[in-house]
C-alpha cells in the first residue's frame, strides 16, 4: 500500500509542502464521500492535491490550503 501506515499528525497545513496519505492537520476538511470510519487523513483533506481525478494518483500530495482542490 504506502510506504507508511502510521499516523501522524502535523501541527498546521503545510501549503506548498508534501503530505503523505496518513498525515492530518487541524484545518483537515473532508471531501464529500469521505468516511468517517477512515479518520482525518490528507488523503481525504479538500485541501491535499493528488492528482485523484488523474489516470494515476500521487502516493505523496500537495497542501494547497486554503485553496479546494476536490470537493
Amino acid at each position: 500500500m504506502f510506504e507508511t501506515e502510521r499516523r501522524e499528525v502535523i501541527s498546521a497545513p503545510k501549503p506548498g509542502g508534501s503530505v503523505w496519505p496518513r498525515q492530518s492537520c487541524p484545518a483537515f476538511l473532508p471531501r464529500q464521500g469521505h468516511l468517517s470510519i477512515e479518520g482525518p487523513q490528507c488523503w481525504f483533506c479538500r485541501y491535499a492535491d493528488f492528482h485523484l481525478t488523474s489516470h494515476v494518483a500521487l502516493e505523496v500530495g500537495i497542501c494547497c490550503y486554503p485553496n479546494i482542490q476536490i470537493r
